[in-house]
């Protein structure tokens, strides 16, 4: 089906009038049909098992790109990256070569033939960048009069180029034609349809992970393990730090526009820098996930992990404690009568007394019983006019009691 619909849109470019090509470009931003049979077909050309399939779409996609035409130029743009992986991971179809090729020395060149040097500026902190999200920042932590100031103030300049032409891609130069070609791409990825950002995404994911075993909890391949390359696998594709960090840059774009795979590829990402080794990759693509955990701009692009921390019902915050007024119960009393000694305040009784006070009892019934601690008796009178409480008398505890002249009291058994 793929296939049928590159064909006729093949014989329609080749009966164009010159007249009728401004029309025809206007029309082909707008044909996504055509669009996804081109990514379905260069993602994988070995199930048309027709090389001059492949070599029809490199031919009108280099007309294309120099006709003049702007909207079809952007055409040609959006499959930059899928002609990149297909080239890498085989390197046979000389049609894809050729492509990428006049594509590169197009660009390193200006109108007038003079190597081009395209310069721009590092973002400050008061805009937004992969690294953090300025609508995150509180304006009483940083004020916007000193971030607007320290941004007139940066006017550091960063350029891209002069790079060399090249004749053809070799070992030597095979990276840095793909990586400047990434770069062109990302130039026009706002322009770039949703369908074709997700075919990206897995492309890359393919790239980076061939060539290596899966893993035992996983069902698809990776790079988390360094274990050989068995029988039959493919062989690893080698990347470069800097095309991993323009790949980083699609990915970041399609996780703005929530692409699917987008978070796949940037996990397959970081677990191949890890592999090389690239901490400027690391760095570049662990900014971009938290970014994506972490920023309310991007809804919906991802999960929080499960490891989140998350706060606690029981937790005790300001929140917690509730003011309660106190109840207008205490009489007002008389300075006179309070100054004379004539009137008391009224006791108070709260709940937390009356609790303790039951809870004091209770413990006392577990108490041992002393022998001669009862009920208490009147006090009695002694000879010496002394009053001494007994626990209890000596008719009911068949004891007798005597006094002596020093006050000291005798208890002798009936």
């Amino acid at each position: 089906m793929a296939d049928n619909l590159v064909l006729d849109w093949l014989d329609e470019f080749e009966s164009l009038t010159e007249s009728e090509i401004h029309t025809y470009s206007s029309e082909q931003e707008h044909n996504h049909e055509v669009m996804i049979a081109l990514y379905n077909v260069l993602a994988e050309p070995h199930k048309y098992k027709s090389d001059h399939l492949i070599e029809g779409i490199c031919q009108q996609l280099l007309n294309f790109y120099r006709s003049g035409e702007t909207h079809l130029k952007r055409f040609t743009i959006q499959f930059i990256p899928t002609l990149v992986f297909l080239h890498l991971s085989d390197k046979s179809y000389s049609a894809v070569q050729t492509l990428l090729v006049s594509l590169y020395n197009l660009e390193v060149i200006d109108s007038k033939g003079q190597p081009r040097t395209l310069s721009f500026r590092i973002p400050s902190i008061a805009q937004s960048s992969i690294f953090h999200d300025s609508n995150n920042l509180e304006p009483a932590f940083i004020a916007e009069t000193s971030l607007r100031r320290w941004e007139e103030c940066n006017t550091k300049l960063v350029s891209w180029g002069p790079l060399p032409q090249v004749d053809c891609l070799n070992a030597q130069n095979r990276q840095r034609v793909a990586t400047a070609l990434i770069f062109l791409y990302n130039q026009q990825i706002a322009n770039v349809i949703i369908q074709g950002i997700e075919h990206t995404c897995r492309g890359i994911s393919r790239l980076i992970t061939q060539g290596f075993t899966n893993q035992p909890d996983s069902n698809r391949s990776s790079v988390a393990s360094d274990s050989s390359i068995q029988h039959g696998i493919t062989p690893r594709v080698p990347v470069s730090s800097p095309l991993l960090i323009e790949l980083l840059h699609i990915i970041y774009h399609a996780a703005e526009r929530c692409a699917s795979g987008g978070l796949q590829a940037l996990h397959d990402v970081i677990y191949r820098a890890k592999y090389e080794s690239y901490t400027e990759v690391l760095l570049a693509g662990n900014a971009i996930k938290n970014l994506i955990q972490n920023s309310p701009s991007i809804s919906g692009s991802a999960p929080r992990p499960s490891h989140a921390h998350s706060i606690s019902k029981s937790m005790i915050t300001n929140a917690s404690f509730r003011t309660k007024k106190l109840p207008d119960d205490i009489p007002i009393q008389d300075p006179n009568q309070t100054a004379q000694g004539e009137a008391t305040l009224d006791s108070i009784t709260e709940e937390q007394e009356e609790t303790e006070k039951s809870k004091s009892k209770g413990a006392l019934k577990h108490l041992t019983k002393i022998p001669g601690i009862g009920k208490k008796h009147k006090a009695k009178n002694t000879p010496h006019g002394d009053q001494v409480d007994l626990a209890s008398s000596g008719e009911a505890n068949n004891e007798n009691l005597s006094i002596d002249s020093n006050h000291t009291v005798h208890v002798s058994a009936v």
